[in-house]
């Protein structure tokens, strides 16, 4: 672990969930940049994941039943034929696996501040990425002085963070 924690130069302890939950989605957009995927239910949920960064307290309930409109959702429910058919079959359990831990690094705390969860669902991306030679972000590129606020959430992003974050994609 500390090897790991070393080479990305700050703990993921130290990230807020809205940080965690965007470098599991740029993991996620590397890993379909590198394999050649795409296809507009990924486009969807990544781009609905991306809102996560900019929720306002009052957004979060219509944001999150927004996911039960989307194709692929990383809530486990199976994936439509046309979509699995456009996905090399050696990648799709991974894919699948792989937006499951993308969700989750910021699901897990939906509902409490399941911070150790949140990392462990993050560490699982990092590892699939690993697995596959995806490159990873360097989380230092994440972190924020106000982690800590909104019970680990930290502060939502302005426009211009928003923008740099997605620019390490």
């Amino acid at each position: 672990m500390k090897r790991r924690q070393f080479m990305h130069n700050i703990s993921i302890d130290t990230l807020s969930v809205i940080a965690r939950q965007c470098i599991a989605l740029t993991c996620l957009q590397r890993f379909c940049l590198q394999h050649a995927l795409d296809h507009p239910a990924l486009s969807a949920f990544t781009g609905h994941v991306w809102k996560v960064a900019q929720l306002a307290p009052g957004d979060f309930a219509a944001w999150e039943c927004g996911f039960a409109a989307l194709a692929v959702n990383g809530m486990g429910d199976p994936w439509p034929d046309d979509i699995r058919m456009a996905i090399p079959g050696h990648l799709l359990g991974t894919l699948e696996e792989l937006v499951q831990h993308v969700l989750e690094t910021s699901a897990c705390s939906w509902y409490g501040d399941d911070l150790p969860a949140s990392r462990r669902q993050l560490e699982a991306v990092l590892a699939i990425c690993a697995r596959h030679d995806v490159a990873v972000p360097q989380l230092a590129h994440y972190a924020q002085h106000d982690a800590a606020l909104r019970g680990g959430w930290g502060p939502v992003l302005s426009d211009e963070e928003v923008r740099a974050w997605q620019a390490l994609i």
